[in-house]
């Protein structure tokens, strides 16, 4: 009887939880946003030799109108893009498990965050922090750590 009650608690508890509109609209977008940043860093990453080969003695390119200097680029070590694609998934990996309504996917994407805004600095000297990366991650874990009323604890 008490392995039936037990059983019973936990379904209604599992019901009372529910995904808020917020919480789904934030993980649809970690999906999205990790995803692109994913396949970017991990096609970077396969193909830098090419890339490099393809720019080579170009200093700038034209892109939408727009002068970029590549030298910076060009010169980088490759493994930044294989440590932010893993950290992008772990992103991803993160916003699926609070998407089951789990806390711990509030720490792994925390974590990762925050190590994706580290990794350039570490790997790029003289790079500018990007204070609007700074300020989207800091907002969605923010609105995150806003939804983790609703989110168990396991």
């Amino acid at each position: 009887m008490n392995n039936e009650n037990e059983l019973i608690e936990t379904s209604n508890q599992n019901l009372e939880l529910k995904r808020s509109d917020l919480l789904t609209i934030l993980c649809v977008l970690s999906f999205i946003g990790g995803g692109m940043g994913f396949l970017a860093n991990i096609l970077t990453y396969s193909y830098f030799g090419q890339l490099k080969e393809m720019f080579a003695g170009q200093d700038t390119v034209n892109f939408l109108g727009t002068e970029i200097n590549i030298n910076m680029f060009l010169n980088v070590n490759p493994t930044l893009f294989l440590w932010q694609a893993v950290f992008s998934a772990l992103s991803i990996i993160g916003a699926a498990i609070m998407w089951r309504l789990n806390k711990t996917g509030f720490h792994v994407y925390t974590i990762a965050q925050i190590i994706l805004l580290m990794l350039p600095q570490i790997y790029i000297s003289g790079l500018p922090f990007n204070w609007l990366e700074l300020s989207l991650s800091l907002l969605f874990i923010y609105l995150y750590a806003k939804s983790l009323k609703i989110i168990e604890k396991k």
